[in-house]
């Protein structure tokens, strides 16, 4: 009994000043691995279906070639949408986790122990809603020249495994899908 008091005494201390290294370590690596993934999602995407500006809008012109109005191709945004949002999701699924190592140097801030560490598996036991949405913008270029940016945002929450730490982070990132200038006037409506 004695064995195991001094034993259960020891986990908890060991424990107290490892909890937080593990939970900041695991955030960090869980965030990394999801953006990355989410950025080879959407790169694979658009580069396989070859996706361009004048797919997703269109512009119409005068007969004094200025702009007269920018219209989005709502079938085509929704598609890029859903697809990149099944992508993403099966990803999520197929991940397997990484391991991480925490330094004793950390948790008891000697470099000494820098090199000894204990390692830990972190793995994505689930993810919550995947929210993504189009924006578009419009910035000043210079003289006659309008900016025109299509982005897409994408929020991940994911849920982090770590022993028997659980914790839910949210990964948030957005991505350039398309971008132009527009050159003539073009009404300030548009420009702001």
């Amino acid at each position: 009994v004695c064995v195991f008091l001094i034993l259960a005494t020891l986990f908890v201390l060991l424990d107290i000043p490892i909890r937080p290294v593990v939970r900041e370590n695991a955030k960090y690596i869980v965030k990394n691995e999801v953006t990355l993934m989410i950025n080879e999602c959407v790169a694979g995407y658009l580069q396989e279906n070859n996706i361009a500006y004048t797919d997703l809008i269109t512009v119409s012109l005068n007969d004094k070639k200025e702009v007269t109005a920018v219209g989005t191709n709502t079938i085509a945004v929704n598609k890029l949408k859903t697809d990149i949002t099944n992508a993403i999701a099966n990803e999520l699924k197929d991940s397997r986790g990484e391991k991480i190592r925490v330094s004793l140097g950390n948790l008891f801030d000697s470099y000494v122990l820098d090199y000894i560490g204990i390692e830990f598996q972190v793995k994505l036991t689930d993810y919550g809603f995947i929210e993504t949405d189009i924006t578009s913008n419009f910035k000043s270029a210079g003289i006659n020249q309008t900016l025109h940016s299509i982005k897409l945002k994408i929020k991940v929450d994911v849920n982090i495994n770590v022993g028997t730490l659980y914790q839910t982070e949210t990964v948030e990132t957005e991505i350039l899908l398309a971008e132009t200038v527009l050159v003539g006037n073009v009404p300030e409506f548009y420009t702001k």
